[in-house]
């Protein structure tokens, strides 16, 4: 990939990994606060684990740090959001719509006035100059295949 698509779209990327750690975050509290509950209300509440570096006597002390680095990494997606909104040109238009917003190429045709031929064509060739996409999608695709995700 040329330097100059590399930091064309390297916004893209930072995007992206931003909201992988958002869902990730968001994870890892709804995890730590149903490992909380089961201390405190359910099936492990009646067992009582002594010593203060069992991870039961920490189970709730880590949620607090999460939520603190999720509100941060929310506040620096908002933020990249906002400078995303003042890009020009229709590949940036093409790469918001389908990876940020999620919509399809369809629609993506639809919304900018453009022959769905035309948006997929010049998605694919975005698609070959960003290759890094692929890996990503796989990452996102055994992520939200795990059984406690």
């Amino acid at each position: 990939m040329s330097r100059e698509h590399k930091s064309r779209f390297e916004w893209l990327q930072d995007y992206l990994e931003l909201d992988d750690e958002i869902r990730y975050l968001e994870w890892k509290i709804r995890k730590s606060n149903a490992e909380v509950d089961r201390w405190s209300e359910g099936d492990l509440s009646r067992l009582h684990v002594s010593g203060s570096d069992s991870r039961a006597a920490h189970v709730g002390e880590e949620v607090p740090e999460l939520q603190t680095k999720l509100t941060e990494c929310k506040a620096e997606q908002y933020d990249l959001l906002k400078l995303i909104d003042s890009f020009s040109g229709y590949e940036n238009q093409i790469l918001k719509m389908k990876y940020v917003q999620g919509m399809s190429l369809e629609d993506i045709a639809d919304k900018l006035g453009y022959s769905y031929e035309t948006i997929r064509a010049k998605h694919a060739e975005l698609h070959r100059r960003l290759n890094w996409i692929d890996e990503l999608e796989e990452q996102r695709r055994q992520l939200e295949n795990r059984l406690d995700y």
